[in-house]
């Protein structure tokens, strides 16, 4: 979710979702697509009210819209994107630069690795200094075009692509504030 996005669903959120947030709730991304309230101490909660005291819920509405931006970097730094999103993202950019972009078998190295910057799915090529951090399909023996198209989708719909991601941030989204 990007901050154009996050704003659109604070936008759709009604006076009543508001009221709960003030009420004590927590505000929610839901899949990186949404919000929604929920325990405040439920995974996912992006913002809880605190000791902050507003008037009003479109106080609170603009109070988040200011703070759209800052909130998401906080939030991405400690939480990790939702598979599904992430496997959506994956799967858009595969189909963009092509499956046999993003393996590296006997003979051939990948030649885009994909990351995670401010909640959103990037590639990035060799001409990058971060390359040899990304992460791609590993192949360990040489294969079909059709036989590495599947390899690619099963990395994907099988959760080793997301998995590939939570092992690269683990020690950020366990660090404590």
């Amino acid at each position: 979710m990007n901050t154009e996005q996050f704003i659109e669903a604070l936008n759709a959120l009604s006076d009543d979702t508001l009221q709960a947030i003030l009420e004590g709730a927590g505000l929610v991304v839901f899949q990186d697509k949404g919000l929604t309230v929920g325990r405040a101490e439920d995974a996912y909660v992006i913002y809880e009210l605190g000791e902050e005291q507003f008037e009003s819920a479109a106080d609170l509405k603009t109070h988040l819209i200011a703070s759209a931006e800052g909130m998401l970097q906080e939030y991405y730094q400690f939480n990790p994107m939702s598979k599904e999103f992430f496997n959506r993202s994956v799967n858009d950019l595969i189909r963009e630069h092509g499956e046999e972009k993003f393996i590296s078998m006997p003979g051939k190295q990948a030649e885009l690795k994909v990351f995670v910057d401010n909640g959103k799915v990037v590639v990035e090529g060799s001409d990058s200094p971060r390359f040899k951090y990304g992460f791609h399909l590993t192949l360990t023996e040489k294969m079909l075009p059709q036989a590495v198209s599947n390899k690619v989708k099963n990395w994907v719909q099988s959760g080793s692509a997301y998995d590939d991601y939570i092992s690269v941030n683990v020690c950020r989204f366990s660090a404590m504030e």
